[in-house]
Parts: C-alpha cells; structure tokens; sequence
C-alpha cells in the first residue's frame, strides 16, 4: 500500500519567517486550502514575512495557485524556494485570468455599458454575416455551378419536413382553444357567428407566422447554432478554412435559404391545421357547423392578409437562420461555450421575431393595411 502523502502545513518560526512543508499539491481537498487562505489572511501583510518554501516535499500549480492568492498576486520580497518552485509562480504571473482580482467590482453603469456594448457587437456581426450572404449570393447567381443545390435542399427537409408533424398537432389546438375563448366573449353580446370572421383574419396574418417563428426559433435555432459549433469542437470548421472554402457559402447560405423556404412553406401548413382546429372547435361551444365555418373562413381571408403572414414567415426564417448561424459560427471550442451560444441564439431569435412581428404590425396599420 502506497505512502499517504503529508498534509499541507505551515508554521510561524520565532524569526518571523514562514516555514512550510507537506504536499501542496491538487489531492489537498477544498476545505483545507479554504482554512489554510483563511490563516494566511490573518497574517495581515504577508509581503513583510520571509517564506521558506525549501521543505515542502510536493508542490504543483494547485498548491502554486493557493499561496499566490495567499500573498496578493505577487511574489514576496524575500523567498527561499527551489528553482522548479520559483518557475510556477513565474507561470501563474504571466497567466493573467489566474491572478487575484483587485479592486472594487464593476458598478452597474459598468456592467450596464458593457452589456450595450455586447448587443452592438452581436447585432453587428450578424449584419456584417447578412452582407457576406448577399456576396456569396451574387456570386453563386454568376457561377451556378458553386450553388449547394444538396445542402439546401437537405436544410429544406430538416427544417421544414420534421417540423410538420409538430406544427399539424400545435395548429389545431391553438385554433380550438383561440375560438373557443374569443367565441364566450362574443356571444355574451350575442355575436358569436363573428369569431369565423376573426380566425380568418388573425390566423394568416399573425397568428400563423408567429406561431411558426416561435417554434423555429427553439428548435430551429437552437440547432443549427448546435451543429456549426460542434464543427469547432471537431476541429471541422477549421479544416473548411484551411482548404480554401468559403464557410458563409457552405454552412450559413444553405442554412438561410432552406429556412426561408421552409418558413413560407409552413405557415401555409400552419394556417391550414389552425383554422380545421378551428372549425372542429366551434360546433362543441358555439353550435356552429364545421362545414360552414370552413366556407366562410375561407371566403372571408383577404388575399392581402394571406401574403402578408407569407412576408413574415419569410422574414422570420431569415432572421432565425441569420442569427443561428452567427452564434454557431463564432462559438468557441469547448462545450461550455457550445451551450451559452445555443441558449443565446434562442433567446435573440425569440427576441427578433417578437420585435419584428410587432415593428411590422405598427407600420402595416400606419399606412392602411389592416
């Protein structure tokens, strides 16, 4: 059975030097490095002590780490140390994020710029990402053959094809739930029969493209931030670079575009499974026969407002896509920054499409399109 290495320890001797000994290595446990931090502190100034580190039997950058803390982030005026000592406090005074932190912390006016000063970095990324894609755009249109004809149509059915069968079983429960609420109030003044006549504006129009912006933005989005930045992890994404290609037109632009057509795709499946929500709703509150509801729905949705929930649909898959890529792509490599990007990418697309939506719905009314 192998030797329990000695514990860490410390003594004061009568000339005042600090004499340690024992291993200081990373098998000491939490709580004892805490207690021993705690004892040092109470040596008030520890740069007037001369520390004699010459009969400590182990000492890696753990233990290195817990007696630079110890003296401030700076050696001691007088130390008596091995050579191989002294070279891992030179190591962990070149490292920057391992030294003690100093001062007060940031006041929230700091905090605050700091945070605005973020959202413009990411908000220019994404444009700067937006104009590389209209490059790569106009280049593939002056040579066709470079067009990733197979990824986009491979994004078309990632996005759009295994999104269906979840949007055909969200729809109609949002449309039944949406008439049969909107319906109640109506008829307490006697004006129930107008809920068909509402469904069949807000569902192209709102409704539908935010139902599916929503949705893609948390599945969507998330994804396509996921699979770009496990290419850093895998070291992919600089293999791409280093053979010469482009990574905005072989991972962002396939991505783009077969979000975009996805999108318009799916409001149109959304629209359609919410409304014969809908009209199966009605009958079971409101008495109103499924059959006629679905003739007048559909008599009574205003072309403007169909195109419209296209525009957005378009639009939102655009941004969603845009902003996908941009977080994936910037993602550093490690797993810890594979998931702030991600849960970053789905709130800003969230975000987005909740803005957008609102921006739009302001300036349609505005010029009479309503």
């Amino acid at each position: 059975m192998a030797p329990t290495a000695p514990a860490p320890s410390w003594r004061r001797e009568s000339d005042g030097r600090i004499t340690l000994s024992g291993s200081w290595n990373l098998l000491v446990d939490k709580q004892r490095r805490r207690r021993l931090l705690r004892d040092f502190r109470r040596l008030g100034t520890p740069q007037d002590y001369r520390w004699d580190l010459r009969q400590v039997d182990s000492l890696d950058s753990t233990g290195a780490l817990v007696l630079w803390i110890a003296w401030q982030g700076r050696l001691p005026e007088q130390l008596d140390c091995h050579e191989n000592q002294r070279h891992l406090f030179d190591r962990i005074a070149e490292s920057s994020p391992l030294r003690a932190p100093r001062g007060r912390p940031s006041s929230w006016l700091v905090r605050l710029g700091a945070g605005v000063v973020s959202v413009v970095e990411v908000a220019a990324g994404i444009l700067l990402l937006l104009g590389q894609l209209m490059v790569d755009a106009a280049y593939c249109v002056s040579h066709p053959r470079v067009i990733p004809l197979q990824e986009i149509s491979a994004n078309v059915y990632r996005i759009g094809a295994t999104s269906m069968l979840l949007l055909g079983c969200i729809g109609p429960l949002i449309g039944a739930v949406m008439t049969i609420q909107v319906g109640l109030m109506l008829q307490t003044f006697g004006a129930s029969s107008m809920v068909i006549g509402m469904m069949s504006t807000a569902v192209p129009r709102e409704l539908g493209p935010v139902v599916v912006g929503l949705l893609m933005a948390g599945r969507t989005g998330s994804a396509i931030t996921a699979s770009i930045g496990a290419m850093h992890i895998t070291e992919e994404y600089d293999a791409l670079r280093a053979f010469g290609a482009s990574p905005s037109l072989r991972l962002a632009l396939p991505r783009v575009v077969g979000a975009a057509i996805s999108m318009l795709l799916l409001v149109i499946w959304t629209d359609i499974t919410t409304l014969i929500g809908s009209a199966l709703g009605a009958p079971a509150i409101l008495g109103i026969d499924y059959r006629l509801f679905l003739a007048q729905a559909v008599q009574q949705i205003q072309i403007v407002n169909f195109w419209i929930g296209l525009g957005k649909g378009l639009l939102f898959g655009i941004v969603i896509a845009l902003v996908g890529c941009y977080f994936g792509m910037t993602s550093s490599p490690d797993t810890e920054g594979l998931s702030r990007n991600t849960t970053l990418s789905v709130v800003t697309s969230i975000t987005l499409v909740l803005l957008i939506d609102a921006s739009l719905g302001a300036a349609l009314t505005n010029v009479g399109l309503f």
